[in-house]
């Protein structure tokens, strides 16, 4: 542990301190992230359950990327995350004009790249790859 976070202002309760501290860590992390979501609280699971109560089915998983990735003012967390979501839109457009319909699951992994075996990136805690694409014997 840092020296600071041992040294409170007599004024502050320590563990409020330290609450405070990790609290700057955590944005400044953040600030680095070029992938910064923009739910804030909001989980990507509770936002995904919200929807399919809402509408009885699934999210589309490029748009949810799009709708944590936009910040409130309608710009793009970072270039990154605009040439990902951008690569999703020409990648099902490509599907589209070879004929083949967009799996806009498979489209959202083959852009952004490999998931971990117990989750699918952009769909939040809960929701594993072979919830998603099935498993891999298959």
């Amino acid at each position: 542990m840092n020296n600071r976070m041992n040294h409170p202002p007599p004024q502050i309760n320590p563990s409020i301190w330290r609450e405070m501290e990790i609290s700057d860590k955590n944005k400044d992390n953040q600030e680095m992230s070029e992938l910064a979501a923009t739910g804030g609280s909001t989980p990507l699971a509770k936002y995904r359950h919200e929807e399919i109560k809402q509408t009885g089915k699934e999210p589309d998983p490029i748009e949810m990327f799009k709708r944590f990735h936009v910040k409130k003012d309608k710009h793009w967390v970072s270039s990154m995350a605009k040439d990902l979501y951008d690569g999703m839109i020409e990648a099902g457009a490509e599907k589209v004009s070879q004929g083949e319909e967009p799996k806009r699951f498979a489209i959202n992994q083959e852009v952004i790249g490999p998931q971990l075996p117990k989750c699918v990136l952009g769909m939040g805690h809960g929701v594993s790859s072979v919830d998603v694409f099935g498993s891999p014997s298959s």
